[in-house]
């Protein structure tokens, strides 16, 4: 920085008060914190927000970018879409139509299976179209590709602050939030290094910028480092430092999810068995291990409280989170409600 423009990054201790008071006025009348949509936590987790940058830790097959989904559709509609807020989700594996089929799913309670294969009964057709009229009104953009697309592009960070740029820009669109599935898939041609770990570190500094270019809340999905997760004992709830790939993972987020389903760890686990807790007060009764069972864990933010462990149910077919211990009645209550699920 040069010297003409120095006193840019000096405050005085009135300019402080003056700023910090204003932060909190603003807050106070416009609030730019989004609720994550995770019960009972939910209003627990604060790094929501613009210019912050969230890590969803998980292992592969865990769900990890359907809790990142799942997430985004609960901010989605907390935004105020009339005045051109958008959310936007960037995904480098699933096309736009398989993500579109699950938000169809949720919405329609026809099984995303169904929807897969073009098995809609003329009785499910109008749940369809009601499905697809609040879909296009969801302010929930893609980034991606669609599976007509010739190619799947291979995105760089330069590419979505060019995304950014043009929603701003050309389309006039303010981004409440932005969510990247995941950083292992993320091309690093951009990066203009050879060493994979730097590599990495140049990705996540590229994540901060987009979270205070925006500014936006930016949330990032990673995989754990499977050595990690093998020589654990029967808890194998993902932690800070099991990020794969760099600790500028760990530097660069503000706030930390994690996300295990124990069914998944089919070395150690059975459906039916129950699940032992290593961690002390984050549950003192025993759990039931089931297909649908999900453990959600705050694992850091700055301004709350962290080792918050949270258990929701599952739904798959219906992309759905649910309060722990209601999948079957759920399942129930969706096929009275409608007859054919």
């Amino acid at each position: 920085m040069t010297e003409k423009n120095i006193d840019r990054v000096i405050y005085e201790p009135a300019l402080v008060s003056k700023l910090t008071r204003e932060s909190i006025e603003a807050e106070r009348q416009n609030p730019e914190w989004l609720n994550i949509g995770i019960e009972p936590f939910g209003n627990d987790f604060v790094m929501a927000r613009k210019s912050k940058v969230v890590g969803i830790l998980g292992d592969t097959s865990q769900g990890k970018t359907s809790l990142m989904r799942y997430m985004a559709g609960k901010m989605a509609n907390q935004i105020d879409y009339k005045n051109d807020e958008v959310g936007l989700f960037v995904t480098w594996e699933d096309n736009v139509e398989d993500f579109g089929m699950v938000d169809f799913a949720e919405i329609s309670k026809i099984p995303v299976k169904s929807l897969y294969n073009g098995q809609v009964s003329e009785g499910q057709f109008s749940r369809l179209v009601e499905a697809s009229s609040v879909r296009a009104k969801t302010p929930l953009w893609l980034v991606g590709h669609s599976e007509k697309s010739p190619e799947r592009p291979m995105l760089t960070m330069t590419d979505i602050f060019a995304v950014c740029d043009n929603l701003r820009n050309k389309q006039k669109k303010k981004i409440r939030f932005i969510f990247l599935d995941y950083l292992q898939r993320i091309n690093r041609e951009d990066t203009k290094e050879r060493d994979a770990r730097m590599q990495f570190v140049k990705i996540m500094d590229m994540v901060k910028n987009l979270a205070l270019s925006y500014p936006s809340a930016v949330f990032i999905g990673s995989q754990v480092r499977r050595e990690q997760v093998e020589r654990v004992g029967k808890d194998r709830q993902p932690q800070t430092h099991w990020a794969m790939e760099t600790s500028n993972f760990e530097h660069s987020c503000d706030g930390m999810l994690s996300v295990w389903m124990p069914f998944m760890s089919k070395d150690i686990y059975s459906e039916g068995d129950m699940l032992e807790i290593a961690k002390t007060g984050t549950n003192s009764k025993p759990l039931v291990v089931t297909k649908e069972l999900i453990s959600i864990q705050i694992l850091k933010q700055k301004k709350g409280q962290t080792g918050i462990r949270t258990y929701m149910d599952f739904l798959p077919e219906y992309g759905m989170f649910v309060k722990h211990g209601t999948a079957t009645e759920e399942r129930a209550r969706i096929k009275q409600e409608y007859g054919d699920a």
